[in-house]
């Protein structure tokens, strides 16, 4: 039976998140119903990298899926975008080894949020981006990056209704970039995260640029593991999946 891999990008303000719900939109749900058109068979079921939540964008989410039809990957991507909603893409279909999961096999993901920082809203930005109209202090935002680097118990931006064993999670990059134009991004590559982790993490970084926190106030909610103490939750416009890591030996 064929273990087929996708890499799919999409919008994520129609959904209510990656996996599939009782009673609203998902992406899992309607890639499935696509799923079983194309093949014309029964459910097909979808294993996805990881849960992105409602409104969260992705350049890179990773599916896998088994479904007893040999049939070329690039037939599938073609007749999966016929079938699929402008808001989700299919970029690349390939298969796998018979061993590939796409959430197991995964040793590492990139996110990257997005953030306007000027006086007006841009409609091109609009769902996809955070716009702040007060000036962000950057330096004191890049002084407090480098202390969320490494493996540390990141209780303190652990977002309610967190159902990891374990809280204990590694960073190896957090890093901004100034994109030009007022847009900015920060960036986030580690081995998982946690519920809310990237969005609680960029609105605690968004308290420092605002001046309400210091930048020495990272190291202080990682060692007191208190969630009460973080920033608020970003909004999850601004926040895009960007590439899931897998070793080649998964790859095939």
């Amino acid at each position: 039976m064929p273990n087929y891999r996708l890499i799919l990008e999409y919008d994520g303000r129609d959904y209510a998140g990656f996996q599939s719900q009782s009673n609203h939109p998902s992406v899992q749900a309607t890639l499935e119903e696509a799923l079983s058109r194309h093949f014309e068979t029964g459910r097909v079921i979808v294993h996805g990298s990881g849960r992105t939540d409602s409104g969260v964008h992705a350049l890179g989410q990773v599916v896998n899926f088994r479904v007893d039809i040999e049939r070329d990957p690039n037939r599938v991507r073609l007749g999966l975008n016929t079938l699929l909603p402008r808001s989700i893409s299919v970029v690349a279909a390939s298969v796998a080894p018979a061993s590939f999961h796409s959430r197991f096999s995964a040793t590492g993901k990139t996110y990257r949020y997005r953030i306007l920082q000027r006086r007006d809203r841009s409609p091109f930005t609009s769902g996809f981006a955070l716009h702040v109209r007060r000036p962000l202090d950057w330096a004191a935002v890049e002084e407090a990056l480098p202390v969320l680097v490494g493996t540390h118990d990141f209780s303190a931006f652990r977002g309610a209704g967190c159902t990891a064993r374990s809280p204990v999670r590694t960073v190896d990059r957090a890093e901004h970039v100034d994109a030009g134009g007022g847009e900015h991004h920060l960036f986030f590559h580690g081995n998982g995260f946690l519920r809310y982790q990237v969005r609680r993490m960029v609105g605690t970084l968004l308290d420092i640029g605002l001046g309400r926190r210091s930048a020495s106030s990272i190291g202080e909610l990682l060692a007191g593991r208190d969630p009460s103490k973080a920033g608020k939750t970003a909004l999850a416009e601004g926040l895009c999946l960007m590439e899931v890591d897998y070793p080649p030996e998964a790859l095939g």
